[in-house]
C-alpha cells in the first residue's frame, strides 16, 4: 500500500469521526478523469477533505511556504501536493498543472486563491479556467459546507461538470477567462457551498 492510500485511510477516518463528513453528488464524478476539481476554500483542512471525497488520487496546489520544512514538504508531496507562489503569476506551476492534466491526473484547484474569511466567496482567479481550456477538460465544481468544529456536520456537495468545449478552439483573453470564472465557475461553487458571491467585483 503506497503512502497516498495510507494517508487517505487515516484522513478519512479522522474526518468522518471528528467532522461527521457527508458527501453528496458522487454520481456527478466522471469516470474518465477528464476534468479538474474546483472548490471553495474555507480552511487549510480543505485539500485532504477533497482527497477523501474522490474515488481516486488527486493532486493539488499548495503554497510554497509549506514545502520549506523538508519533512512536512516531503509528506505533502507524497500525498499529491505541488508548490505554487501565491500572489504571483506562477507560470511554472500552471505549466506543471497542465502537464499533470494532460497525463491523465486529476488536480484540485481553489479558484479563490486563498481562504475566505468573510461571509462571501472571494473573487475567483483565472487559473482554473485557463488550465481547463488549454487542456480540453471539464471543471467539476464542489461546495464545502459547514465549519471545522469537532463533532459538527460537514457536507461536501459535488456538482455537475461544467463543459467549456465551446471555448477550446478559441483564443481567449484574460477578460474572457475572467468572464468564465465569474459567470460559470464561481456561481456553481456558491450554489453548492451555500456561500454568497463576492459583493465587491474588484476584490
Amino acid at each position: 500500500m503506497n503512502l497516498y492510500k495510507v494517508g487517505r485511510a487515516i484522513v478519512s477516518l479522522y474526518y468522518r469521526v471528528i467532522y461527521r463528513v457527508r458527501v453528496e453528488g458522487t454520481e456527478n464524478i466522471p469516470n474518465d478523469r477528464n476534468f479538474i476539481v474546483c472548490a471553495n476554500h474555507k480552511s487549510n483542512l480543505d485539500p485532504p477533505l477533497l482527497g477523501l471525497c474522490m474515488p481516486f488520487e488527486i493532486r493539488y496546489m499548495a503554497k510554497e511556504e509549506l514545502f520549506k520544512n523538508k519533512f512536512f514538504g516531503g509528506l505533502i508531496r507524497a500525498l499529491g501536493a505541488f508548490p505554487i507562489k501565491r500572489g504571483k503569476s506562477d507560470v511554472g506551476a500552471l505549466r506543471a498543472a497542465m502537464k499533470m492534466v494532460k497525463d491523465g491526473e486529476v488536480i484540485a484547484i481553489f479558484p479563490e486563491g486563498g481562504r475566505s474569511h468573510k461571509d462571501s466567496l472571494r473573487r475567483g482567479k483565472q487559473g482554473a479556467a485557463l488550465i481547463a481550456v488549454k487542456t480540453g477538460v471539464d471543471i467539476l465544481p464542489v461546495g464545502i459546507r459547514g465549519t471545522y468544529k469537532p463533532f459538527t456536520k460537514m457536507t461536501v456537495r459535488v456538482g455537475k461538470p461544467i463543459s467549456l468545449v465551446s471555448y477550446f478552439d478559441k483564443k481567449l483573453s484574460a477578460e474572457d477567462l475572467q468572464v468564465i470564472t465569474d459567470q460559470m465557475l464561481m456561481p456553481a461553487i456558491a450554489e453548492l457551498s451555500g456561500e454568497k458571491l463576492y459583493e465587491d467585483r474588484n476584490c
